[in-house]
């Protein structure tokens, strides 16, 4: 006969295991058992949920205002639309229209590039290649814009090394001002290297990086071991002085962009030029260092990374040329001597933009549509729910709230009181207050609310209000 039940001595360890139960049992929504881990609590979303209960709260209280105070009508607006506020006696009123409720701050809206948001307040604009930025709101970024490294020069067939290529032109800088408009933004490629043989060239020049006013140099490529053109070229910093028996000069740099290359008195290449230093001589057969570029985490990954190095003279016989990584605005390597090798290519650049993700709150004021009353009214009520984007709210002195009963030309104040919390939501209540005496028909009653000391400190949210009437 079939057995219906399952028995505890049937199931035993070996045979129901957690990977069992659930497809993936680090994930709370696929657990089987019924029995969340508390580890797992955080997988689940409540966010919805807490909006929920904030409103059934909200309009638990609206509705015990409605019997308590005799009230004869009352209106109710949770924001859903804008149809209830009037947006011409309002000022700085800002429906958030995912989060259903009015504040004096809004997100910015901008795009381009790789956008990443940071910590909730700033958002990164990465732009590794030719791009373009749009903003609708005038603000100050900060910004990193780095050129192009320059191309490492070639190496003679003799004993002379090419000089390293010269960094990227690198600028940054915080309160920069752009309008709501929209910005070409050019990223620089590196410079070409020398193929071997290099018929007496400097390696190629980096591309210029461009956003807005700001325009970074490309580096300067580095000098050839032999032939006419033996001096580093001149950019953002300037490309190493190519390695011969005579002396030869580094490329200058653009002023605030980057540094001069280094020179060369022997058969090593000189170094190109850095963001940080000016590029480091040849000494001998050996070439100068890679000079360092300037650290920075603009696009905040917790983790410096170094921009606009020089590129490495060659050394005779022995050196193995780097290319310039990308996104860096690092310069390329110089060719050793004495061997067929080819110099490399520089860096490409980046250019990066760091916003705020929205403005810094202002004050508002928010005004309903008017609801007409069938007579005159004496007492007002009103229940509204707010949230704290920032900072904490104080009733009656961040936050105010007023009835008229002849359609906003005469306001009675509503002294606020707090009546605790639902959800992630206060409650603000005001009940039974006279209206003005001197008010005459027809009788169009409306609200209106005012969000005071606003500031990046300090945001207050408008989820919902009824307001009432007797």
């Amino acid at each position: 006969m079939p057995r219906t039940t399952i028995r505890t001595e049937d199931i035993t360890a070996s045979e129901v295991t957690t990977a069992k139960m659930a497809v993936d049992p680090t994930n709370a929504s696929n657990l089987s058992s019924g029995s969340v881990p508390t580890a797992q609590l955080g997988n689940v979303n409540t966010s919805g949920l807490e909006d929920d209960i904030a409103l059934l709260g909200f309009k638990v209280a609206s509705n015990g205002s409605l019997a308590k105070y005799n009230l004869v009508d009352q209106t109710i607006d949770d924001f859903q639309d804008t149809s209830g506020v009037d947006a011409s006696a309002s000022t700085n009123e800002i429906r958030d229209g995912s989060g259903k409720y009015y504040s004096g701050v809004q997100d910015i809206v901008a795009s381009g590039g790789n956008a990443v948001t940071v910590d909730g307040e700033y958002t990164v604009h990465k732009f590794t290649s030719d791009g373009t930025f749009t903003i609708d709101t005038a603000v100050d970024v900060e910004y990193l814009v780095v050129a192009g490294g320059g191309g490492g020069g070639g190496g003679a067939s003799g004993s002379h090394a090419g000089g390293g290529g010269g960094a990227g032109g690198y600028r940054t800088a915080t309160g920069f001002g752009v309008t709501a408009t929209s910005y070409s933004i050019t990223v620089g490629n590196g410079g070409a290297g020398r193929s071997y043989p290099s018929n007496g060239g400097t390696g190629g020049s980096g591309g210029n990086s461009v956003f807005s006013t700001i325009t970074s140099d490309g580096g300067g490529g580095g000098g050839d071991g032999q032939g006419p053109a033996m001096n580093g070229a001149a950019g953002g910093s300037g490309g190493g002085g190519g390695g011969n028996s005579s002396s030869t000069s580094g490329g200058s740099a653009t002023a605030g962009q980057g540094n001069n290359g280094g020179s060369s008195t022997s058969t090593g290449g000189a170094g190109g030029g850095s963001s940080n230093a000016v590029g480091n001589n040849s000494s001998g057969g050996t070439g100068g260092a890679a000079g360092a570029g300037t650290a920075n985490d603009i696009i905040e990954t917790g983790t410096d990374v170094y921009y606009a190095a020089g590129g490495a003279g060659g050394t005779y016989g022995s050196s193995t040329p780097v290319v310039g990584a990308a996104n860096t605005g690092n310069g390329g390597g110089g060719a050793k001597g004495s061997t067929s090798q080819d110099s490399t290519a520089g860096g490409s650049g980046i250019v990066v933009i760091r916003r705020p993700t929205g403005q810094p709150a202002v004050d508002m004021t928010l005004v309903s549509t008017t609801t007409a009353a069938q007579a005159a009214p004496t007492k007002g009520d009103i229940v509204l729910t707010y949230t704290n984007g920032a900072g904490s709210t104080t009733l009656d002195t961040d936050l105010t709230a007023e009835i008229s009963a002849d359609g906003g030309s005469t306001w009675t104040s509503l002294p606020l009181a707090s009546e605790g919390s639902t959800g992630s939501h206060n409650i603000a209540t005001s009940h039974d207050v006279t209206i003005s005496s001197t008010i005459t028909a027809p009788y169009n009653m409306a609200y209106r609310i005012k969000t005071l000391n606003q500031s990046a400190s300090k945001t207050t949210r408008i989820q919902a209000v009824s307001l009432g009437w007797s």
